[in-house]
Parts: C-alpha cells; sequence; structure tokens
C-alpha cells in the first residue's frame, strides 16, 4: 500500500513551526507496517495545494492531508481538494449544527468565519472531530492506479491524533487487511558510535528486502531492521546477526524506551538515586518509577573512593567531575560497585546524559544478573571499585 502525507501551512515551509504532525504519523504508520514513500510541505497557496493533492493521488492509494481546515482566509486545502477532484464546494448542515451546539455549550455564539468549516467537497465523508471545530473528511478518487482515498485532518497535533486514531487508522487497516510491507525491529545501543556501528554491519549487504537504519537519540544510537516483503526466516536471521555484532551494547529493544525496560525490572523495589555532574539527567530517566527517592548534590565527591551510596536497598549516585572523569557507584544493601568515566562531549547536556544512562545501565546489568562494569567503546574507563 503506497502512502504519502501532504503537511500544508506557510508556517511549516518557512520554519517557524516545526512539522510534528508528519513525524509521528510516518513513525505510528511504520508501527503498523506501512512505511510512507513520499512527504510533501506546501505553503497557503491554492494552486500549488491543487497540483500537490493531484499529483500525490495519481501515485498513491492512501494520501494523508494535515492542516488547512481552520475557518480563516489562509486555510484553504478543503477550497483546494474540491477544486482538484471536482468536487464543488457543498454546505454540510449536520456539521454546521455540531460547531454552533459546540459554542452554545460554552454559552457563545458561533463566530459567523466557523460556518466556513461546514463547507466541504461534496462527495466527501466526514471524518468526526470531537474536541475541534474542524471536521475531517474523505475523498475517493479513481486514479490511472486504481482507488486513491485522501484522508483531510486539522493541523492542531491533539485534534489530528485523536482523529488519525480514531477515525483513520481503523479504517486503513480494513483497507490493507492482512498485507502489511514493512516489518520493523527496532535495537537500541549504548556506549558504541554510529560509525562504529556501521563499521560492524554494513560490510556485508543485508539479505534481499531488508534494510538496516540508524537513528541518533542521545545518548542511546537506534538500530532499525526494515524488512519489505521479507520472509520470517530472513528476518530472523538478520536479527541473529545484528545481535551477534552489538549485543555488548545492547541495552533495549522493541517499541518501549529502554529506560522504561530497565526501571520495568525493579518492579516494586525503592531505589535512591544522589546526582552531581549529571544535574538531574538521571532523575529525567526514572521520575516515573513510583518508589523513587532522588537527590542533588553539587559538592558530591570527585573521586570513586570517596563516593557512597545507601546501606539499604539500590542506589545511583553520580559524583562530581574531577581530572579523571565522573565517578558512578551502584550500592545494593551497602555493598558498592564503581567506575569512572571521562565523557567528551560538545553538548553539556548530551554530556550529562551519557553519564545518567550509564549509571542507568549499572542498574540493569544488577538486574539481569551480568557483570555491572561494560566496556564501552565512547567511555574510557579510568577507575573501577568494588566493596
Amino acid at each position: 500500500m503506497r502512502i504519502e502525507i501532504i503537511s500544508t501551512g506557510d508556517e511549516i515551509v518557512t520554519g517557524l513551526v516545526v512539522d510534528t504532525n508528519a513525524a509521528w504519523l510516518s513513525a505510528l504508520l511504520l508501527e503498523q507496517g506501512w512505511q510512507v514513500r513520499r512527504r510533501l510541505t506546501v505553503g497557503d497557496n491554492l494552486a500549488d495545494l491543487k497540483a500537490a493533492l493531484q499529483e500525490s493521488a495519481s501515485r498513491a492509494e492512501v494520501v494523508l492531508v494535515c492542516g488547512g481546515l481552520g475557518p480563516t482566509a489562509d486555510d484553504l486545502t478543503a477550497l483546494a481538494a474540491a477544486e482538484a477532484f471536482a468536487q464543488p464546494l457543498t454546505l454540510f448542515p449536520d456539521w454546521l449544527a455540531t460547531i454552533e451546539a459546540r459554542y452554545a455549550s460554552r454559552g457563545r455564539p458561533m463566530p459567523a468565519s466557523n460556518a466556513k468549516q461546514a463547507w466541504l467537497p461534496r462527495e466527501c465523508e466526514i471524518l468526526d472531530n470531537p474536541v475541534g471545530t474542524a471536521c475531517g473528511f474523505l475523498i475517493q478518487h479513481q486514479a490511472s492506479h486504481g482507488l486513491s482515498q485522501l484522508f483531510f485532518t486539522p493541523g492542531v497535533p491533539f485534534e489530528f491524533k485523536q482523529m488519525v486514531r480514531e477515525q483513520i487508522l481503523p479504517r486503513l487497516k480494513r483497507l490493507a487487511g492482512d498485507q502489511t510491507d514493512t516489518e520493523l525491529r527496532r535495537f537500541y545501543s549504548f556506549g558504541i558510535s554510529e560509525s562504529a556501528l556501521s563499521d560492524k554491519l554494513d560490510a556485508t549487504p543485508w539479505p534481499s528486502g531488508i534494510e538496516l537504519g540508524y537513528r541518533s537519540s542521545m545518548p542511546l544510537i537506534e538500530l532499525k531492521l526494515i524488512g519489505h516483503g521479507a520472509g520470517a526466516a530472513d528476518m530472523e536471521a538478520a536479527e541473529s546477526r545484528l545481535l551477534g555484532e552489538i549485543s555488548p551494547w545492547l541495552v533495549g529493544r522493541g517499541e518501549e524506551d529502554p529506560a522504561r525496560q530497565i526501571l520495568a525490572l525493579l518492579g516494586d523495589r525503592n531505589l535512591t538515586l544522589r546526582e552531581g555532574e549529571s544535574r538531574g539527567a538521571l532523575l529525567g530517566f526514572c521520575h516515573e518509577h513510583p518508589h523513587l527517592e532522588a537527590h542533588f548534590d553539587g559538592r558530591l565527591p570527585n573521586e570513586l573512593a570517596q563516593l557512597t551510596g545507601t546501606d539499604t536497598g539500590l542506589s545511583l549516585t553520580i559524583g562530581s567531575a574531577g581530572a579523571d572523569g565522573v565517578p558512578l557507584l551502584l550500592c545494593t544493601d551497602g555493598k558498592g560497585i564503581g567506575q569512572t568515566l571521562k565523557v567528551s562531549h560538545p553538548d553539556p547536556q548530551s554530556g550529562r546524559k551519557i553519564l545518567a544512562f550509564a549509571a542507568l545501565d549499572m542498574l540493569r546489568r544488577h538486574l539481569l544478573g551480568l557483570p555491572v562494569i561494560a566496556d564501552y567503546l565512547t567511555l574510557p574507563r579510568t577507575a573501577q571499585r568494588h566493596t
């Protein structure tokens, strides 16, 4: 199923607003097994919008159009769709009544400009918007490749996302049936650079229909094993090859954030954090844990030998920076395992995240029964301690 996305609005074209909707939608569709083939951004120009709609419909079975359904003069998407597919704008009285009722429920009269949002392409199907005045709509267009379905949504993110989940995704699943053209498997690494991963993984071609993607998401590198119509055996073989190369630095896999995966291993156990150089970055990873106690102290020692944890339970301590690096300590009922790591990153905030995740990885390894001290290619270790 070929899918394209069109985002509209001068504010996006000019960079005044970042197009988070398209990124979110592309990722959501990929999780369902459908990879977006093309994304396009078009400003508030009627001729450009019409051309973009016609071009995408000529190629794609599904076109998702975001934005331009508001009540103001520069909201041109409905008019562009009407002219592009020869469906004159027509008043939909039921949606006009819905808008009027929304305003009445707030004790306010509907501004005259909002009536524009009830004028839609004549043969479209309305997509409900329970949290806004701009309904979405669906146009079906017979193209040379077959039927093209164009879904139009408002651009307000929370309205857009709710409409996608409740109105559009179920329709796409019915349209696709059991057919998915893409399988995605995610893996997360820490302590190894993207270039070092590439050296290990890209020298030999992957099986036909399988590709490997990389995404830097500080402090991790996400690896995406993507199969386009690949068989189960080929995907399993590709995964086995990938894990054989990256297992020393693998810290998570699947759709859930690796930090959440680590916290899940804790169960209902208490965790105490003491942070110096990381300045709250470790708390940022761990704040969802219900049994958490956290402290910041800029006067924590910069020597591993002087660093202390709690006498009972689990604790992670990140000291202050010293000449040899930053000391990290994991304590379990008073018994400590620690290391001093040197972080060299030009961005201080990224450096703090690296330190925080290194401490979190010590916890992960302890909870899984692995050696707590790992060998990271990007983090030189200058000291080590067991007490």
